[in-house]
């Protein structure tokens, strides 16, 4: 039988993981909002209008299901679907200065200025920049 401290230790052990789960949900939101931004700086640094960036906006989420805020989670499909629109060329350029923009937005961390970095893709720095946000909140 149960009794009232063991129901609430139990009620406060779930309460912390409800807590620590919240605060690793809006810190991976506000990751996701600052990928976002590199992504909007990126575009602006090609020439992208805002018009002309909400209609490529649209048009990855039609043809690929990625939206903005989700870059983070999808960032391989979102390249696909930039480079459908500006072909090869186009998303060379493009890559060069969203990872540019990821690394003045994130910072100097040893995953992002290591001598591979230039080499990695938009992908895989998308990819150490949420983990290391999850580490993160894992880790206060």
């Amino acid at each position: 039988m149960e009794t009232a401290t063991s129901i609430g230790e139990r009620e406060a052990e779930l309460h912390s993981d409800q807590v620590s789960t919240l605060e690793k949900s809006g810190l991976l939101e506000a990751t996701a909002a600052r990928v976002a931004d590199c992504v909007v700086r990126a575009f602006n640094a090609i020439g992208a209008s805002p018009q002309t960036q909400e209609i490529v906006f649209w048009n990855i989420y039609v043809v690929k299901n990625v939206g903005r805020k989700e870059v983070i989670d999808k960032a391989a499909e979102f390249v696909e679907g930039v480079r459908g629109i500006y072909g090869e060329v186009g998303t060379v350029v493009f890559e060069s200065m969203l990872k540019r923009e990821l690394r003045r937005e994130f910072g100097p961390t040893n995953e992002l200025v290591n001598e591979n970095a230039e080499e990695r893709s938009v992908s895989d720095l998308v990819r150490l920049i949420r983990t290391a946000a999850l580490k993160s909140a894992n880790n206060p």
